[in-house]
């Protein structure tokens, strides 16, 4: 098979998906999230979804946030989750996707839609059209200004930023380890997009919101109704609320009823957890990791290498209803390192890690490994590679197409018409060249030798595919 035939396939799944929504909802901007689910920021903020407001850090931290009717977010420290749940701006999300408008704060899956990219929109309402929502029984449930019954189907929370790592492309806001170098590193800033994007004010960051006793009785209340519960950090293993809440779960007869899933950087997984995990439906884990061995290192500073593998094999054998996936975070330090990444992973032979015949769906990851674009910080995205280190990653991207068709799997049809074969690694090609964003250089350059120095480490050693960058003119703007 030819190397431009496949890596200009159609991509006829993704179209298929989307029409299928769209017939069901009458609507082609509907996502069924707003009918069904709410999400949490570390700090105890109400937000559309996770994708809608990825990070509080930056100058746009406030969109996607729900907000009340005094214009301020809905935050659970001071007000429980079925007061927003119908609020002004929930009921406004609504009635603009069912007129077939995009709302503002979605507009970042469209655009990754647009791409080819399998967008958190389309892959959470084809899950859960797989998993049985009845999409015209939502809409038909709905008023004409929006409301929808108090029952709420799917958490995504965020029960603060207590972790254990403190990444390269985090912040405070989602790390209590970044709190102590984020003091020492931040007065030292001098770019522009440096100050904005790291600001953090700790007298405004409530790390305790969770410890609410009025949302706990509301989210006890809806055990009963719930499908899926969903865990990120902050290390969502640190925190004690979140076993509390999967013994309530127990304890009320429903764990055998509900799908839990997390995004971990999976150090702390340990005989215990995994006995809570055995008792139900089905608990789908999600496996930071962005690189191998001292590159992840650098990334997820400062985890241990043999302890993450470890934990992959340990996870790679736990009971059936356990299901296991490596989630990466696409950034400028490992864009060009994904593809022997990938042949790590193909190379470790594991029985269940990402596979679809075991965990299922539409979110598998190709049986690799699954995919987020790092938008912010904006100074790591991976748009901010100069021409060159472009044409390099596209060169590298098209040598691994040859090597997984070779080793990995062999039919063509799976690579032109999966949204997870090849599509979505040219997906991130297409969303790296979509804009030149090489302005953010002199961000990227001070960012990482400010941490080198903070920290210890040598951007150049371990990234000398990378170092070059270290070496161009510096500017401020």
């Amino acid at each position: 098979m030819s190397k431009v035939y496949w890596m200009q396939s159609e991509d006829t799944r993704l179209g298929q998906w989307q029409k299928k929504v769209e017939t069901l909802s009458g609507s082609p901007t509907f996502c069924v999230l707003p009918w069904i689910h709410f999400a949490t920021r570390p700090n105890g903020d109400m937000r559309l979804c996770c994708n809608s407001n990825s990070s509080g850090a930056g100058t746009d931290h406030e969109i996607g946030l729900v907000k009340n009717e005094t214009g301020r977010p809905a935050n659970f420290g001071r007000e429980t989750p079925m007061s927003a749940w119908n609020n002004e701006y929930m009921r406004s999300v609504r009635t603009t996707m069912l007129e077939g408008n995009i709302p503002a704060s979605c507009k970042k899956c469209f655009d990754e839609e647009s791409k080819n990219v399998v967008s958190k929109r389309m892959w959470e309402t084809g899950t859960w059209i797989e998993e049985g929502i009845d999409v015209p029984i939502l809409i038909e449930q709905t008023q004409t200004d929006g409301t929808v019954p108090d029952s709420l189907v799917y958490l995504d929370l965020r029960l603060g930023h207590t972790c254990n790592l403190k990444c390269v492309m985090c912040s405070p806001h989602d790390s209590s380890q970044w709190v102590g170098d984020h003091k020492k590193i931040y007065p030292l800033f001098e770019h522009k997009a440096l100050k904005e994007q790291m600001n953090w004010d700790r007298k405004q960051f409530n790390n305790f919101w969770h410890e609410n006793p009025d949302f706990w009785k509301e989210m006890y209340a809806q055990i009963p109704n719930l499908k899926q519960v969903y865990f990120a950090g902050g290390e969502p293993l640190m925190i004690r609320e979140h076993k509390w809440f999967l013994e309530e779960i127990i304890r009320q007869g429903y764990a055998d009823k509900i799908l839990v899933r997390y995004n971990t950087n999976g150090l702390l997984i340990d005989d215990d957890i995994i006995e809570l995990w055995k008792q139900f439906k089905k608990v789908k884990i999600g496996f930071s990791i962005d690189a191998v061995g001292d590159k992840n290192y650098y990334i997820r500073y400062p985890s241990d290498w043999s302890t993450i593998v470890g934990n992959l094999q340990k996870l790679d054998n736990t009971p059936d209803n356990i299901q296991v996936s490596i989630a990466t975070a696409i950034q400028i330090l490992n864009i060009k390192n994904l593809p022997d990444f990938a042949r790590w992973k193909v190379q470790q032979n594991f029985k269940k890690v990402n596979f679809e015949n075991v965990t299922g769906g539409i979110e598998a990851g190709g049986g690799i490994f699954n995919m987020h674009l790092l938008y912010i910080p904006t100074f790591l995205s991976i748009k901010v590679l100069p021409e060159a280190d472009k044409a390099e990653v596209r060169k590298k991207f098209a040598e691994l197409a040859n090597w997984l068709h070779e080793n990995y799997r062999q039919d063509e049809d799976y690579w032109k018409t999966n949204p997870y074969g090849w599509k979505r690694w040219q997906a991130v090609l297409d969303f790296m060249d979509s804009e030149d964003r090489t302005e953010l250089l002199p961000a990227f350059q001070e960012y990482i030798e400010r941490l080198d120095t903070l920290r210890g480490t040598d951007f150049k050693i371990v990234f000398p595919e990378l170092s070059h960058l270290g070496s161009l003119p510096k500017t401020l703007p």
